[in-house]
């Protein structure tokens, strides 16, 4: 919520997460959801969804680089990739950087999140009309119910398990996902903090460990989320461990990344005690 010349996130009324502001940028009301983007005094322009902060132009990087990279560089050679959500743009940015991706669809329910991100956040909304995107406006529950054997990467940037993203985190739309997937297919979610959030990290995982043959939780920081780090999941149809298959395109990616690097692929799996548990 704006507080004059802050805006602040609250979280479960226990803890909040603030930026000093210098205006409004953009405010609409969709079917789904209220887009707000504002500017920041030191962190460029803020992106809000229903209120909860979804990234910055100073920090977003993180997020993006550890979604992406770490699936597409365990897969020998990701020719279709889909995106779930990410309708800031930002994780097409990303997976574009990959020589092998010949297609990236796009699936977003809410298209106002992309016009606010072509608008108000254009370096991570610049690479949504390369001639390898598909984009498309629906329900991605929808979408991924239709598909089956058709992509060598899916990748779920979706927001918090409410509102619009809910039904992205139900045991029945990781199945679907599944069946979406090639034989040797992988994909990667966000799935949320390990710190303060009401179980969710191990939901997400006990869900998917019914599914998928192989899942593993990584993690890293990310600013401008409450309490400052977050993960993500990795599974894989054929059990296929996150490792890099393509080591030149790892080292090629890492030389263009601003956080990515062979390192961080690496370590991002090695887990504290209290979250091995997941």
């Amino acid at each position: 919520m704006p507080n004059h010349d802050w805006y602040i996130e609250k979280f479960q009324d226990a803890s909040a997460i603030g930026y000093r502001i210098t205006g409004r940028l953009y405010h609409a009301v969709s079917p789904y959801q209220t887009v707000e983007i504002y500017q920041t005094a030191e962190f460029g322009n803020l992106l809000v969804l229903d209120g909860a902060i979804m990234l910055t132009e100073a920090h977003e990087f993180i997020y993006h680089d550890m979604l992406v990279h770490i699936p597409l560089l365990s897969h020998p050679h990701p020719k279709r990739v889909l995106v779930i959500g990410g309708g800031d743009g930002g994780t097409i940015r990303e997976v574009l950087r990959h020589d092998t991706v010949e297609r990236a669809d796009m699936v977003e329910i809410d298209e106002e999140v992309v016009k606010a991100s072509r608008l108000h956040l254009p370096d991570l909304a610049g690479q949504l009309d390369d001639p390898r995107v598909r984009l498309k406006f629906q329900d991605a529950v929808e979408f991924v119910r239709e598909i089956s054997d058709e992509y060598d990467v899916v990748l779920v940037d979706s927001t918090d398990p409410i509102g619009p993203g809910e039904g992205l985190f139900s045991s029945a739309f990781y199945r679907d996902v599944l069946r979406a997937l090639k034989a040797d297919g992988i994909v990667a979610v966000q799935s949320e903090s390990p710190f303060g959030t009401k179980g969710e990290v191990g939901a997400i995982q006990a869900k998917m460990k019914a599914i998928f043959p192989l899942v593993r939780l990584y993690w890293g920081p990310m600013p401008n989320y409450p309490f400052g780090t977050w993960t993500w999941t990795y599974c894989s149809k054929s059990g296929r461990e996150p490792e890099i298959r393509r080591p030149e395109a790892a080292a090629a990616i890492e030389a263009e990344a601003k956080y990515y690097n062979r390192d961080i692929h690496r370590s991002a799996f090695v887990l504290p005690n209290f979250m091995r548990k997941y």
